[in-house]
């Protein structure tokens, strides 16, 4: 392995990269350790010895004295093997082959031993007339699964026969068979196939055959059964969510998982991931992201990388996520990273490359469309146009482009495409004792805004990114395991000293024809009142901006079946430690004037503006960090009784402490418990509870109990559902209530039973000078001492349903009831005297709606076929608010809308000339506008006081909101002779926003003479000569039209949008190809976003912005390599 060390200019690595460095050398070489238990002794089978003597016990007994001596694993599918059935067993110094043919006489079973796994599989014992060889041919060829690795022990048998072989550690078989014979290959959880002999491929891929019964989830500290999960959960494939050429997983989640709500509202490098919700938005106060819990300790999902996760589920309701108390009331998502498994070493790398490009970017008409413009609309106010027509026409043709410009600020300061890299190292292996993982990933992001290359520094926007994780599983005896998992991430993210959005709002506001964006010689102009865009990107320095994290978790996990069967406890400690650094090197350019004119000598004559310097300063910025500690203990029982009796139950304690570098840090602690009752598989019933204490509130206050409770019924294993089970194979109905708590008021206020003293207030003045002052302590935030906690009372139904174990459907319908919630009154009289008035629980909110989820797979012929869709949708509305006296029960009381809805005027069309008398004023009989003086084609705004008035009192809720409430999406996959096509659409609906956001510039002419740019549909507006009441702009006014500006209906536009999310065509390199090169290959180019279908067209519907002006979103188009050594 090859080592390097970076450092960047005037830095050194942090210290937590250092401990970061220093754990991974650790991690290393408990890996080679681990990695040579693995070959060592490849004769293990036959040297492993057994002396026992076994009278009338049961096969199962034999299989776990066999585990339990010897590092031997048995796999076998239940239904083949009777379990139950007595034998007696005499070992004395025999080999396992030996004991197996005791135990497996008289039955239907055969085995094969590879390396340390035994795999046991049926026998065909019908026997037939066996053809004549010579009407026999050879067949050979290879059993894989769907990642492309080798089966071994897979049975290959003749249709009808007891003939047949079974394939080697490479998962090759070769054997005779007639040219119509028809071969079964079988193997244990995996779903058989039948394939003519003459239609037989080269490689054949098993796919797993899981049912619902047998399906296990990933539940709140542990997994269960499918079949008794009561809870509203939804597990995904790791590699369903990777779609996107980047980094951030949180991007992937949109339209993949029924009720996460997700957007993405920015294509930054660094700054590009997704805000996202559980079943919406519920609370107006503090945060409303879900909890993320990475093997079971929270954590940020977009500090992974992709090939990091082996498992990734959503807990929705109370009874999934009331274990994790007042952490879980927004919902949780558990993520659990790649572990060990028993195998030899196998090797995954994947590399991708990828041209990335905006989705889409504003559209501004060009200098000689502006000017013409401009003076069109002066000269019908002012009687005089505003540019000369010979600089029009100049313009136009091009001139002198230096004198007479026509700049497209967005092409001056973006590229039109970029480059991303990713590469990813994953090895995988281990014995029975011990087993290890490794992943290790490299990526690099390069954004779109432009550089100087004149200059030797670079400001352009890229991303630099490093992960590594270890998980190491020792089993140190046959009840006791240790598990080690140390990861993290090294980040480097490069860009301009100014802000990205400042640049796009300049970029916005400068229109094409003021100056270019730098003249030939080199010299930069610029307006005295404005700023050169192109300027504000390159000329101002540089900055570099690091970070990095070190996540450790050490657990040991004990069996106590010594006090009692199936009783276990586990103990995990984690330590995380995150340190970020920024470096700023700025300079301030050189700025002229722009030029009007040319000298004799055709040079251009220029007035300096400003000096700028010369060299970059240094301002080595902030320097911050934090970390966090957990310890939890958990003691688990799962046991069966008679065979329809299932109790699990599990008790839990947490404690968390995170130090940012304040005064105190911030912990937390709690117990959390969980039993479930399973009757017959059939019926279950489970109850949760959280207790946890919050240093938020005052004694007497700070402990909350949250209950839930869950019932299921599995109705398809009922016997008068016999008859239906054919075509309805699992049918499950299920219920759950229960609470949680939440204890955030929000970020600026913490201990909030404790009131705050002001020491800098402005107190007594000494004599007749103002600087002789002593200064005086006023009241700040006023402590609560009953302040308590907010609760949120959750209710959920949800159905599941099978058709043919093809089609898989879950439909969820849920409620959710907030109390409590935390506000600052805002109805204290001023005559209190108090600053700032206290928080209280106050606020009330409901939240409702529902998901559905379909799934459906099938095999026909040699095509493998899926499809999936999925819905979610949440709309919440605000029960109880303080609201102003003056506020209350008018269009200006927020009860009853929505947590953000839009605020502004409602709009009810355009003037008409109608609306006018002959000298031009409003008719007496309509409200008479104070906002702006209006005339027809200006926006008709709704007195909805009815006061005669339009003022700022008729502004009221409108509806809508920018968070989405609706999200959805669907796509398919099929794979066919080792070619495989899949397609995702993901869509959001129910999203509101207002455009323009009162600015002046955004509507073309008002109040800007030369202020901003026009967007290219400004023909679309009313005129004289085109009075429609449908059109996208009211009338245009050189000067500023406030009426016009100001946030209504008529601007509110509807930001749903459907989206081609991700295309994919990949190919499997066969086995002829690949030789002993390597075990599997695929080949693939992946689409990201090439297509958005919208409404909406000025600019991207996703960004969060009103104008258009940001970074926007970015689709790619990438080619890649996964190989498997």
């Amino acid at each position: 392995m090859k080592k390097s060390k970076t450092r960047y200019p005037n830095c050194s690595l942090s210290k937590g990269g250092t401990q970061f460095l220093r754990i991974m050398r650790i991690t290393i070489f408990l890996l080679l350790v681990g990695m040579s238990s693995v070959f060592a002794n490849t004769t293990y089978s036959q040297s492993a010895k057994f002396s026992f003597m076994l009278r009338d016990v049961t096969v199962k007994q034999v299989f776990e004295k066999i585990q339990n001596q010897s590092e031997f694993n048995i796999f076998y599918r239940d239904s083949q093997v009777d379990l139950e059935r007595k034998i007696d067993v005499i070992a004395d110094q025999s080999s396992v082959d030996e004991i197996l043919e005791q135990v497996l006489a008289n039955t239907n079973l055969t085995y094969k031993i590879i390396d340390r796994q035994i795999v046991l599989v049926p026998v065909k014992q019908t026997k037939v007339e066996e053809p004549a060889e010579q009407d026999q041919k050879p067949v050979s060829g290879r059993i894989i699964d769907s990642k492309g690795l080798p089966l071994p022990g897979v049975s290959v048998v003749i249709k009808g026969t007891s003939s047949g072989t079974i394939t080697n550690a490479d998962g090759v078989y070769s054997l005779n068979a007639p040219d119509d014979a028809v071969l079964i290959f079988s193997f244990i959880g995996m779903q058989n196939q039948e394939i003519p002999v003459n239609e037989i491929p080269r490689d054949i891929v098993l796919e797993e055959a899981t049912t619902d019964l047998d399906e296990v989830m990933v539940v709140g500290y542990g997994t269960q059964k499918k079949a008794s999960v009561v809870g509203a959960i939804q597990n995904i494939n790791p590699g369903e969510l990777q779609i996107s050429s980047s980094k951030n997983i949180s991007n992937t989640l949109a339209g993949k998982l029924a009720g996460v709500i997700a957007v993405t509202r920015s294509g930054e490098p660094g700054y590009n991931q997704s805000n996202f919700w559980i079943r919406g938005i519920s609370s107006f106060s503090g945060s409303t992201n879900p909890l993320v819990l990475v093997d079971g300790v929270q954590r940020s999902l977009d500090d992974l990388d992709i090939s990091e996760i082996e498992s990734f589920s959503i807990l929705k309701d109370a009874a999934a996520s009331a274990m994790y108390g007042v952490r879980g009331a927004n919902g949780v998502i558990l993520v659990n990273t790649k572990r060990g498994k028993i195998q030899k070493p196998v090797v995954n790398v994947r590399v991708e490359h990828a041209i990335t490009a905006p989705t889409q970017m504003p559209s501004f008409i060009g200098a000689t469309d502006h000017m013409q413009l401009l003076n069109d609309l002066a000269t019908e106010e002012f009687k005089v146009p505003y540019y000369e027509q010979l600089a029009i026409d100049r313009t136009r043709s091009g001139y002198d482009p230096e004198l007479y410009p026509n700049v497209d600020w967005i092409k001056a300061i973006s590229k039109e495409h970029a480059y991303n890299t990713r590469a990813n190292l994953n090895v995988n292996g281990g014995s029975a004792m011990l087993r290890y993982n490794l992943t290790a990933s490299a990526y690099n992001e390069d954004g779109i805004m432009k550089r100087d290359n004149s200059l030797s520094y670079d400001t352009s926007t890229g991303l630099t990114r490093y992960n590594l994780r270890s998980n190491v599983d020792l089993n140190l005896t046959k009840t006791t395991a240790i598990r080690l998992s140390v990861g993290g991430y090294l980040q480097k993210l490069r860009k301009q000293s100014k802000g990205t959005n400042e640049v796009w709002d300049y970029a916005f506001e400068t229109p094409p024809m003021v100056h270019p964006a730098i003249y030939a010689d080199g010299k930069i102009p610029v307006r005295s009142e404005r700023v050169n865009p192109w300027a504000h990107l390159t000329q101002y320095g540089y900055g570099v901006y690091t970070s990095s994290k070190l996540e450790s978790l050490f657990s040991l996990e004990q069996k106590l079946d010594f006090i009692t069967e199936g009783l276990s406890t586990k103990l995990s400690f984690s330590f995380d430690n995150y340190s970020y650094s920024s470096l700023t090197r700025s300079k301030d350019p050189t700025y002229y004037l722009p030029a009007t004119t040319r000298d004799d000598e055709g040079e251009l004559e220029l007035t300096l503006l400003s000096s700028g310097s010369e060299f970059l300063n240094y301002e080595e910025g902030s320097d911050y960090g934090n970390n966090q500690t957990y310890l939890e203990w958990i003691l688990n029982y799962d046991h069966t009784f008679n065979e329809i009796h299932n109790l699990t139950g599990l008790l839990l304690f947490n404690q968390r402490s995170y130090d940012d570098g304040g005064i105190q840090p911030y912990r937390n602690q709690g117990i959390a418990g969980r039993a479930t009752y399973s009757f017959k598989n059939k019926y279950v019933g489970e109850f949760n509870f959280g207790y946890n204490g919050s240093e938020n509130f005052a004694k007497g206050q700070r402990y909350g109990f949250f209950p839930s409770f869950a019932l299921g019924w599995l109705v398809s294993e009922e016997n008068f559902w016999a008859g239906m089970k054919e075509t309805i194979d699992f049918l499950k109905i299920r219920a759950s209530w229960g609470q949680a708590g939440n204890d955030q008021i929000g970020s600026e206020r913490r201990f909030a039973y404790l009131t705050t003293m002001n020491t800098d207030a402005a107190g007594y003045h000494w004599g007749n000078n103002a600087d002789y002052q002593k200064d005086g302590v006023t009241e700040g935030d006023i402590g609560v001492n009953n302040l308590t906690w907010e609760t949120v009372t959750k209710k959920n139904v949800g159905i599941e349903f099978s058709i043919r174990s093809a089609l898989r459907i879950q439909l969820d319908a849920f409620h959710e009831y907030r109390d409590n919630i935390f506000m600052q009154r805002r109805t204290i009289p001023t005559q209190a005297g108090l600053l700032s008035t206290p928080y209280a629980n106050f606020g009330k909110v409901k939240n409702q709606g529902g998901e559905v989820a379909i799934t459906y797979n099938k095999k026909i012929n040699q095509a493998d076929i899926s499809f999936f869709a999925n819905l979610s949708y949440a709309k919440n509305e605000i029960l109880e608010f303080d609201v102003p006296a003056g506020q209350q029960g008018t269009h200006q009381d927020i009860t009853g809308h929505s947590i953000n809805e839009l605020y502004g005027y409602e709009a009810i069309g355009l003037y008409t000339a109608e609306d006018f008398d002959g000298l031009g004023n409003l008719l007496p009989e309509l409200p008479q506008n104070e906002l702006a003086e209006v005339r027809p084609g200006d926006i008709k705004i709704l007195d909805w006081n009815e006061d005669g008035v339009i003022n700022s009192k008729d502004k009221g809720y409108v509806g809508g909101t920018n968070d989405p409430r609706m999200v959805y999406g669907f796509g398919g996959n099929i794979s066919l002779h080792g070619f495989d096509l899949s397609v995702f659409f993901q869509g959001v609906g129910d999203t509101y926003r207002f455009i323009g956001d009162e600015s002046e510039y955004f509507i073309p002419g008002s109040g800007q003479g030369i202020q901003g740019n026009i967007f290219t549909n400004y023909t679309d507006r009313w005129t004289e000569e085109n009075p429609s009441q449908d059109v996208f702009y009211p009338r245009l006014s050189y000067a500023t039209n406030y009426n016009n500006n100001a946030n209504s209906t008529w601007w509110k536009k509807d930001m749903s949008f459907l989206r081609l999310k991700q295309i994919e065509i990949g190919y499997n390199i066969p086995a002829s190809v690949k030789k002993d090169m390597f075990k599997a290959c695929r080949i693939y180019i992946n689409g990201n976003n090439l297509l958005t279908f919208s409404d909406f067209k000025l600019w991207d519907p996703e960004l969060s912005t009103s104008n258009g002006t940001e970074y926007p979103p970015i689709k790619s188009v990438m080619l890649g390599i996964d190989l498997i050594f």
